[in-house]
């Protein structure tokens, strides 16, 4: 499965280069318009997620994805949403293992976040690196609060969020309509800090730490 992606240069379309525990070299960009025959690889990795993976991220039992179910988390509309994936690089190709997005609420001043990682990816610090992108480019567009629904027997996701800075609240009766029957559902809410992105700031850190001056 190979993506074609087109490189971006702004802060919002930064991309992060690093290694996972195994070599692999990986990279986390945000997720321009697909070329023709992308969503049809993705729709086979997605029905290659376990069970359990699958009813962390949509709170359910999903015997298989459709071309239209695809489809439609793969079409974003950038003023409102954010979508990252995770490649795995190999040779000249790249494989995804994992994503994450947001989607800004109708007040304007928050959004709910999701995560997704492939099974053999989890647990390696990729879900925390995602979820940090997440919250910068929130708090860069001027949002408030970042907010998101996890069921409560998925710990790994809880401590993560747990240790950026979210805490658990009453969840809200249509997220605990989304789920299975049998499925409770924690609500997580964090407060964000409003940033503004200077560009010199930007260029100084990359000249020092070019120059390990920091």
């Amino acid at each position: 499965m190979s993506w074609h992606i087109t490189p971006s240069t702004s802060r919002a379309g930064r991309i992060d280069h690093w290694r996972a525990l195994d070599g692999s070299r990986l990279e986390m960009r945000p997720l321009p318009p697909l070329q023709p025959g992308d969503e049809e690889r993705v729709r086979v990795w997605f029905n290659g997620l376990s069970p359990e993976t699958r009813r962390n991220r949509f709170f359910g039992t999903i015997s298989e994805f459709t071309d239209s179910a695809i489809h439609e988390l793969l079409t974003i509309d950038p003023t409102r949403d954010y979508l990252l994936v995770v490649l795995r690089r190999e040779g000249d190709q790249q494989q995804p293992i994992g994503g994450g997005r947001f989607v800004h609420d109708d007040d304007g001043e928050s959004a709910s976040f999701s995560l997704l990682l492939g099974d053999s990816w989890q647990g390696q610090g990729i879900g925390r690196r995602l979820l940090k992108a997440l919250l910068r480019e929130a708090s860069r567009r001027g949002l408030h609060r970042m907010h998101g629904d996890v069921l409560t027997d998925n710990l790994p996701m809880r401590r993560l969020a747990h240790s950026l800075g979210f805490e658990a609240v009453e969840s809200p009766a249509d997220a605990d309509a989304d789920a299975d029957a049998d499925a409770d559902v924690i609500h997580l809410v964090r407060n964000l800090r409003r940033t503004r992105f200077l560009p010199w700031r930007g260029a100084r850190r990359n000249f020092m730490r070019k120059y390990s001056l920091s």
